[in-house]
C-alpha cells in the first residue's frame, strides 16, 4: 500500500465516488481504532531461499544455509519476515515451521498477537526465531492495515540515518583482505566488523590486515563469540584486549564468557576499548532485567535472538537509560528482515546496523525487490522513508522462481 493511500481515499470520498466508481478501494482503506485486530489471517506462504557461500566462526563453519521468507496475508494486506532456519542442510524441509504457522491461519490479528505474546515470556519453550519472525510479520501487516509505519507502532522516534556495518566472516588473510577491499568499493569501509577465533596470533593477523587496507580512520569491531577461554584472571584477559587495542581495535563483542560483575570490571580495566555485550541481552525480555550500567559502552540487539520486537524496543530504551549506545547486529540476514532491522536501528538511534543486504548473498532477493522503505545512501548510511508496516514490496512470482522451495500453509 502506498503511504498516501489514506489521503487519496479521503479525496475520493469528498467527490462521492469511492463506492461507485472505485468499489475495490474500500478493501484497501486503513482501519480505524482497533478494527484491524478483527481482520483474519487468510494466507501464509513460505519461500525457502538458499545461500551457498561459506561463513566461518570460532565455533564452526556454515558451508551453506537455508533461509525462510514468510508472507502472512490478511485479505489484501500482508506482512513479510525472514528467518535463518537451517545451516549445512541443503535438504532441509521446514516441517516444524509449517506446523507452527498453520495454527495461526484463520485467527484474527488480535487473537494471533495475544497467542504470540503468551509465549514471549521467561521460560518459554518456543524457538526465539519463531517468535521473533512471526512478530515481525504481524507487525508489518498491522502497520499496513492502519497505514502506520512499524517503527511508529513500536513507539520509536529516531529519524537520522545509521551507518551500515560491513562484516567479514573468514580466517583466511587473503580473503579477509579481499573483503576489506570490497567494503571500500561499497562505501562501507568506515565501519568494519570481523570475526575473531580465540587464537591471539590468528586474530592479530586479521586485525592488522584490515587496518592495512582501511587505514587508521575506520571504526573496527571484532566478535569472538566468547572465544577466549584460557585466561585465568581478568588481568590476563585485559592484557590480550590491550594488545588488540594497541593495534587499532575499537570495540569487541563477547570477548569471553563473563558474569555481570566481570563485564563491569573488565570495561573499567580496558578504558576506551568498547566492550559490546551480546549474549547477556538474549532474549529481549530477559535482557531488560539482566543488563547493568557499565557492562559495556555499546549493547548489541541481535536479530533472531530477541524473540520480540516490542521487548527489543523496551530493551533499547533501557540501554539509553544507562547512558550506553545501541547497535543492531545480524544473523547473516539477506532479505526482508534486513530492511526491518534497519528501520528499528534508525528508530532507536543505533550507532550502526549490521543487518544489511549483502551484495552476493542477497543478489537473487534484490532482483525480486520492487521497493523498500529503507535506502543505502552513497556514504554507506541507511536512511528511512516511513511507509505502512515495514514497507517492502516484493515480486512474489519471481521470488518463487529463485526459491528452492515454496509452500502455502
Amino acid at each position: 500500500m502506498e503511504t498516501n493511500r489514506r489521503d487519496f481515499i479521503k479525496s475520493l470520498s469528498a467527490l462521492g465516488i469511492v463506492g461507485s466508481i472505485y468499489p475495490l478501494l474500500s478493501a484497501c482503506a486503513s482501519k480505524n481504532g482497533n478494527e484491524y485486530l478483527n481482520e483474519n489471517i487468510t494466507k501464509i506462504e513460505i519461500f525457502r531461499y538458499d545461500i551457498n557461500i561459506p561463513r566461518y566462526f570460532s565455533w564452526g563453519t556454515w558451508h551453506n544455509r537455508q533461509h525462510l521468507f514468510i508472507k502472512i496475508s490478511a485479505g489484501d494486506f500482508y506482512g513479510w519476515t525472514e528467518t535463518p532456519a537451517s545451516k549445512n542442510n541443503p535438504d532441509f524441509k521446514p516441517t516444524a515451521w509449517v506446523n507452527y504457522l498453520k495454527q495461526f491461519k484463520g485467527m484474527t490479528l488480535g487473537e494471533a498477537q495475544k497467542f504470540l505474546a503468551s509465549e514471549q515470556v521467561l521460560g518459554s519453550k518456543r524457538s526465539l526465531k519463531m517468535l521473533e519472525s512471526l512478530d515481525m510479520a504481524l507487525l508489518d501487516v498491522s502497520g499496513r492495515l492502519q497505514n502506520k509505519s512499524a517503527v511508529e507502532l513500536l513507539g520509536l522516534t529516531g529519524i537520522n540515518p545509521v551507518s551500515g556495518l560491513y562484516c567479514i566472516l573468514d580466517k583466511d588473510e587473503k580473503k579477509v583482505r579481499e573483503e576489506a577491499e570490497k567494503s571500500i568499493e561499497q562505501n562501507l569501509a568506515h565501519h568494519m566488523k570481523f570475526k575473531m577465533y580465540g587464537d591471539e596470533k590468528v586474530d592479530m593477523k586479521l586485525l592488522n590486515t584490515i587496518r592495512d587496507v582501511l587505514g587508521d580512520e575506520a571504526v573496527v569491531i571484532s566478535d569472538v563469540n566468547k572465544g577466549y577461554k584460557k585466561w585465568k584472571s581478568l588481568d590476563e584477559l585485559k592484557g590480550i584486549l590491550d594488545r588488540f587495542k594497541a593495534n587499532g581495535l575499537n570495540a569487541i563483542e563477547d570477548p569471553a564468557h563473563l558474569k555481570t560483575k566481570q563485564w563491569i570490571q573488565l570495561q573499567e580495566m580496558v578504558g576506551d576499548l568498547n566492550l559490546i555485550p551480546d549474549a547477556p541481552m538474549r532474549p529481549a525480555w530477559k535482557g531488560i532485567n539482566t543488563i547493568q550500567k557499565g557492562m559495556g559502552h555499546i549493547y548489541n540487539l541481535h536479530p533472531s535472538t530477541m524473540g520480540s520486537l516490542t521487548h527489543t524496543a523496551k530493551l533499547a530504551h533501557k540501554v539509553k537509560e544507562i547512558d550506553a549506545k545501541v547497535m543492531i547486529g545480524d544473523d547473516s540476514l539477506v532479505g526482508p528482515a534486513c530492511s526491518a532491522w534497519q528501520q528499528i536501528a534508525i528508530g532507536v538511534g543505533a550507532t550502526w546496523v549490521e543487518a544489511i543486504e549483502k551484495k552476493e548473498d542477497s543478489k537473487n532477493y534484490l532482483e525480486c525487490l520492487q521497493s523498500a522503505a529503507t535506502k543505502k545512501e552513497p556514504n554507506g548510511y541507511y536512511s528511512f522513508k516511513p511507509s505502512p508496516g515495514f514497507g517492502l514490496e516484493i515480486d512474489t512470482d519471481r521470488l518463487k522462481k529463485v526459491s528452492e522451495l515454496y509452500i502455502e500453509v
